[in-house]
């Protein structure tokens, strides 16, 4: 009961978002090796359909991996989830994906007057701190985009490596509703792919919620500075000699 306890609470959140978003079918998972694993497995006995996005959501995982296969840390206390959003599109810019993630994402926060950063791809940093993860994926057939997955993790009052900060810290209130805020990423989730074609207006964005405090794992913030996002999600850095271009992918 209490598995679906969370389902229905999530859902009453959801419905109470101004605006015609489509109704996600979600399964809670009290512990689990990781919502992405979850999430392949509920995929190969499940064709995803066209207007039905589904997410997988645990209250704890065991063995989550992060962005170059890192350990993602997901104890009791946060928002670890997973979501399939069906395309069925070839013109789905799949390049700039994470990047509209990203920007709907600070988007979501600034409506609720937190103030955050993008640090390029995929993190979201509140005074140079963690608070949300995630790993986007694009899975196409041909040249068509089928769906889009997306890991994604939120800090709310869980306990973080000394590199993370939870919401909680940032509110200074442990008055926190897991179920609110998870309704407001699967909102998010929707805006990322809704709004995805508008691609001068999210690199726009992107660039104006970019930090250029960090640069990517390998390269020194003594010798390289971060230049911006271009027009495919590229990140540009330079130094004294030249420029470079770093992919998402």
């Amino acid at each position: 009961m209490k598995v679906l306890g969370s389902v229905a609470k999530t859902a009453y959140y959801y419905k109470k978002i101004q605006g015609v978003y489509p109704n996600w079918k979600l399964k809670y998972k009290l512990k689990c090796r990781s919502t992405e694993y979850e999430l392949t497995n509920w995929l190969k006995v499940s064709q995803i359909k066209r207007n039905k996005p589904i997410a997988i959501v645990a209250k704890e995982q065991f063995s989550g991996i992060g962005q170059n296969s890192k350990p993602w840390f997901s104890p009791k206390g946060g928002i670890w989830l997973s979501a399939a959003y069906p395309i069925f599109s070839s013109s789905f810019s799949s390049e700039i994906f994470s990047l509209s993630v990203a920007t709907n994402l600070c988007e979501m926060l600034n409506m609720e007057s937190i103030k955050v950063d993008l640090k390029w791809p995929n993190d979201i940093f509140y005074n140079s701190k963690k608070l949300i993860g995630f790993l986007p994926k694009v899975i196409t057939r041909g040249k068509e985009t089928i769906y889009v997955r997306i890991g994604l993790g939120m800090n709310l009052l869980n306990k973080t490596p000394l590199e993370g900060i939870t919401l909680s810290e940032i509110l200074n209130t442990k008055k926190i509703c897991e179920y609110y805020w998870t309704a407001k990423l699967l909102k998010t989730i929707h805006d990322s792919v809704a709004f995805n074609y508008k691609k001068e207006f999210i690199v726009k964005n992107a660039n104006k919620y970019l930090t250029k405090k960090f640069l990517p794992r390998g390269y020194n913030s003594k010798e390289w500075k971060v230049k911006g996002v271009d027009n495919n999600g590229n990140l540009r850095i330079y130094n004294e000699n030249h420029e470079e271009i770093l992919t998402r992918f």
